[in-house]
């Protein structure tokens, strides 16, 4: 049976419910479509643009009546939370509507542009009643009598769930290169185990990678096999919005970093200075953890070494935001011991894209690291074949690098149409 609801009772449940029609909000001029920009992950635009025809999509924000940024976090079960973000008027930092739209994991591609459509235009909806094509407009829901009478026994009863939230992903790849003087071959595998709830969080991973690599030089052969296995384990529990506490366990081994077995375990402690409902949109973390760690050394170390343990401290400061100004991701970590405070690593790194003005905006990605702990180096000198070929890490007090970039556009701001021809 289909049913067909008056969009204006609609409308006004909306505008009544979400607090529609913020002072910011200017009225669309007679003879002109809302003018929508979209930023963030938009699942299959030329989809949207083809089949949402009623407004115009603009390549530049500030020529925009709606600015629709989309953001996500991953769900325990291997899905996604997409946040479409609208914000309007000139209060372009706070949030005019937010509608959500959850990804399943085993959705195809076809049925994931589909919803984000309509979860895109339920949030359009909240302005075209300034527009003059809301009487052109009209919402349909079709449903089968019989499926809503089950649905609505389903949701009488308990799901019960069998694997009681518990998600396993196995993953497995091999690849080679050959060429006349060099050939590769790699095969890897990772096997990942989480149960996430609101108030526990429990990430397992487990990898294991082998690298084999040959290269001939006159009647020379070189030849070095790279071994990396990693096992994480992470358990969290979130104490109240703000402060979190976990555990975690790790073991690792590694050729290039002259570990046969390396281990540790730590607690942590968590707080955020934001809410952590609004993870999406900002985070600003401190965590510190501390714990005993061991370490089994492939050659000896530089000093004299096969096996060494400490008392390792992590303080890691981490920051997230997405404006409709651009996305800044910074984050400080500090690694060292407790026992040695003269062994230590420090790092930073940065993402921001920044929209400058009109059709400009810059984007810079750096890192630096300060690098005062390489206590698992070998003692003895870094070969010409592991040089050739990658195979040990060397020696060094820092490491440095970045990425800067300037986009600009200009031309015809609407870009509705669609042509994949050729």
């Amino acid at each position: 049976m289909k049913k067909v609801l008056p969009i204006f009772f609609i409308i006004e449940f909306l505008s009544t419910s979400y607090g529609f029609g913020q002072e910011g909000f200017q009225e669309i001029p007679p003879g002109r479509k809302l003018r929508v920009y979209l930023e963030g992950e938009i699942r299959d635009f030329d989809y949207q643009r083809r089949n949402i025809r009623y407004v115009d999509f603009v390549q530049d924000p500030k020529l925009a009546d709606i600015h629709m940024i989309t953001t996500k976090v991953n769900m325990g079960s291997g899905g996604r939370r997409y946040y479409l973000n609208f914000y309007s008027g000139e209060k372009k930092d706070q949030i005019d509507f937010r509608q959500s739209y959850i990804r399943g994991v085993n959705e195809t591609d076809d049925q994931i542009r589909i919803n984000f459509r309509k979860a895109l235009e339920i949030g359009l909806l909240h302005y075209l009643n300034e527009s003059e094509y809301l009487d052109q407009i009209d919402i349909s829901y079709t449903a089968n009598e019989d499926r809503e009478t089950e649905n609505q026994i389903a949701n009488d009863t308990v799901v019960k769930d069998p694997w009681n939230l518990w998600v396993f992903r196995l993953s497995g790849s091999g690849g080679w290169n050959v060429e006349e003087n060099k050939y590769n071959f790699n095969y890897s595998g990772s096997i990942q185990i989480d149960r996430i709830t609101d108030i526990w969080m429990v990430r397992s991973h487990f990898s294991f990678n082998s690298s084999t690599r040959n290269y001939k030089q006159d009647d020379e052969v070189y030849k070095t096999i790279s071994v990396a296995d990693d096992a994480l384990v992470r358990v969290v529990y979130a104490l109240s919005n703000h402060w979190s506490t976990g555990l975690f366990f790790n073991t690792k081994k590694s050729t290039y970093l002259n570990t046969d077995f390396g281990a540790y375990i730590k607690p942590a402690i968590e707080y955020n200075f934001y809410d952590w409902k609004d993870a999406d949109q900002k985070i600003f973390t401190v965590s510190y953890s501390a714990g005993p760690s061991y370490y089994n050394y492939i050659d000896t170390t530089f000093l004299n070494k096969t096996q060494e343990t400490f008392w390792e401290q992590n303080i890691l400061l981490q920051f997230e935001m997405i404006k409709p100004w651009g996305e800044l991701d910074a984050q400080l970590n500090y690694e060292g011991f407790l026992n040695d405070l003269g062994n230590y690593n420090l790092s930073a790194e940065v993402d921001v894209s920044f929209r400058l003005s009109k059709g400009v905006s810059i984007f810079f990605e750096g890192s630096g690291h300060s690098i005062h702990s390489q206590l698992y180096l070998p003692k003895d000198k870094v070969s010409v074949e592991e040089l050739l070929l990658d195979s040990r890490k060397l020696p060094t007090t820092y490491q440095f690098g970045g990425e800067i970039g300037l986009r600009i556009y200009f031309g015809s701001i609407y870009n509705n149409f669609v042509n994949e021809r050729l």
